[in-house]
């Protein structure tokens, strides 16, 4: 399969994350077992993330609960906030449609194994190599970025990142949030733009 060039994908694993798309939009945080995390994440790369990158080349793969992944594309009417964001993800997870989300089932093995033949994937990690040393490579092909939740990955994930040697990327020392690391990803790969 060709890869669609110049393609950035996040990947995003909660494996807590309810599939039922039963929380309360008042407690996303509480009731959507930190659903708020992945709606700040969806803003930051399709709202205040990209300034000169097309949203066409801009993806984002969520796996709840290690069974469904949600992949969320660029579209016209896209909401804007955390509220709005639950509100469409609750929608497609009760089985109704979305023009931007799209729900298959599929666990974090059987996604990775799919994406890493059209996708270098690079997982996000303070330990991992400095993201400016890689830049030039990761410029000439399509990119996928796997970040764990609030807490990290699990040892699920981290069964996963080993079996397939997926190599580590850092931001630097500092710790970051993951609506942050998408911000910081679109702004650095921008920057080769210009």
């Amino acid at each position: 399969m060709p890869r669609q060039s110049n393609l950035i994908r996040f990947i995003l694993i909660f494996p807590n994350l309810p599939t039922s798309g039963k929380f309360i939009l008042k407690d996303l945080p509480g009731s959507g077992k930190r659903i708020d995390i992945l709606c700040r994440c969806l803003d930051a790369c399709f709202k205040w993330g990209p300034n000169i990158l097309n949203n066409n080349t801009l993806e984002i793969v969520a796996i709840l609960s290690n069974e469904l992944s949600l992949t969320f594309t660029s579209h016209k009417d896209m909401p804007l906030g955390e509220v709005g964001w639950a509100k469409e993800i609750s929608n497609v997870l009760q089985e109704g449609s979305c023009p931007f989300i799209s729900k298959t089932y599929e666990n974090l093995d059987t996604l990775v194994k799919r994406i890493r033949r059209i996708s270098d994937i690079w997982v996000m990690d303070e330990e991992g190599v400095s993201f400016k040393g890689i830049l030039n490579r990761i410029s000439h092909s399509q990119n996928s970025f796997m970040l764990g939740n609030n807490r990290g990955f699990d040892s699920y994930a981290y069964e996963v990142i080993k079996k397939y040697q997926i190599p580590s990327m850092s931001l630097g020392d500092t710790s970051y949030l993951g609506s942050h690391c998408i911000a910081l990803v679109i702004a650095q790969l921008e920057r080769l733009i210009t």
